[in-house]
């Protein structure tokens, strides 16, 4: 792939370099050199073209395999116009409600929802953009996700009281929910949380990277380099069926422009009062954040546990950022906390 990009890029140049040349040495051969690299943009155009179409055919014929063999496993559900998912099992009161990070799906939370599903209602769902929601029109920032995720909850005949759970960037999302329905919230946990006085760089790299996946997603090249998702087992296959499509990169991007404005609505909220909360916090000792940067993460942790006058800090031994998925057991005894001190 990348010597194909190459040689379509450096042949019309080395034309061009030998045209000049020519040019100073024997004028008469100008002419036709030019005709020839004229030629050779052509054909180079005329296999481009080709190449699209395939690839176009290829996208469009794996997309519609997807869409037969996977479906959603949960609701569809009317948001004003758009849809998003929401995938709720188990019984009972209170419903806990879990958001992934800042990119990712209801499947960030496999290992965590079933176990809360054996001891309460516990629901996952896709942002709008994501895993198998709509694109949202609206502004991605916490304040109004969380007017579109109580939209949902209400559609959907969900019933309060709920315990937020967000992983990373999601911890915003739970701190916003308890701040503007804080008569629906029995509790907030968060795991290994976003810090609000935080940064997070979205370097031109990020940002073409996004933006070439968005735009080459209907020629099926992210699907065919694998860079939307591979085939590794059957929840790689589910996530490739929802994140080989265009609006994935494109929320993704929209996510990542908007944190400034998101980190800076959580700054403005405050304190929670006395709201149940625990902060999952990642292992201290993990190799990765033995650094500045893991002990500047430390501190952000446990500032966030001091959101609330009934907090409670738990480290996820063992395990890195991705705590959901390397010590769900932890994530699981926390929600079990709170969910049994909301029943007394």
């Amino acid at each position: 792939m990348r010597w194909a990009a190459i040689l379509f890029i450096a042949a019309p140049l080395l034309l061009l370099l030998v045209a000049g040349v020519s040019a100073l040495l024997h004028g008469d051969s100008t002419r036709s050199l030019l005709r020839g690299l004229r030629y050779l943009l052509v054909t180079e155009l005329a296999l481009l073209i080709v190449i699209a179409a395939t690839g176009a055919v290829y996208e469009a014929r794996s997309r519609s395999r997807d869409q037969r063999r996977y479906r959603p496993p949960g609701k569809l559900i009317d948001v004003g116009g758009y849809k998003l998912h929401l995938y709720c099992s188990g019984s009972g009161s209170p419903t806990v409600v879990l958001d992934f990070g800042l990119e990712g799906s209801y499947l960030d939370w496999r290992r965590v929802q079933p176990e809360v599903a054996r001891f309460t209602r516990v629901c996952s769902y896709d942002r709008g953009g994501y895993g198998w929601s709509d694109p949202s029109p609206k502004p991605r920032v916490p304040s109004v996700m969380m007017e579109e995720l109580h939209t949902l909850l209400v559609a959907a005949g969900e019933k309060p009281p709920y315990i937020l759970v967000g992983h990373s960037y999601g911890g915003f999302d739970a701190i916003m929910y308890a701040h503007k329905y804080a008569d629906e919230t029995a509790g907030v946990v968060l795991v290994d949380s976003s810090y609000p006085g935080d940064q997070l760089p979205f370097y031109w790299r990020r940002k073409f990277w996004l933006r070439m996946n968005q735009l080459t997603m209907p020629f099926g090249l992210p699907r065919w380099r694998k860079w939307c998702g591979d085939d590794s087992g059957e929840i790689g296959l589910i996530k490739k069926a929802f994140s080989c499509q265009s609006r994935v990169p494109a929320t993704a991007y929209f996510q990542f422009a908007a944190f400034p404005e998101s980190a800076a609505e959580i700054r403005a909220l405050g304190s929670l009062g006395s709201v149940p909360l625990v902060v999952v916090s990642r292992d201290p000792m993990h190799n990765s954040d033995l650094g500045v940067r893991g002990q500047r993460w430390q501190r952000y942790q446990r500032e966030l546990a001091q959101l609330s006058t009934n907090s409670t800090q738990v480290f996820a031994e063992g395990s890195g950022h991705d705590v959901p998925g390397e010590r769900p057991d932890v994530v699981v005894e926390a929600i079990r906390g709170l969910a049994l001190g909301a029943r007394l």
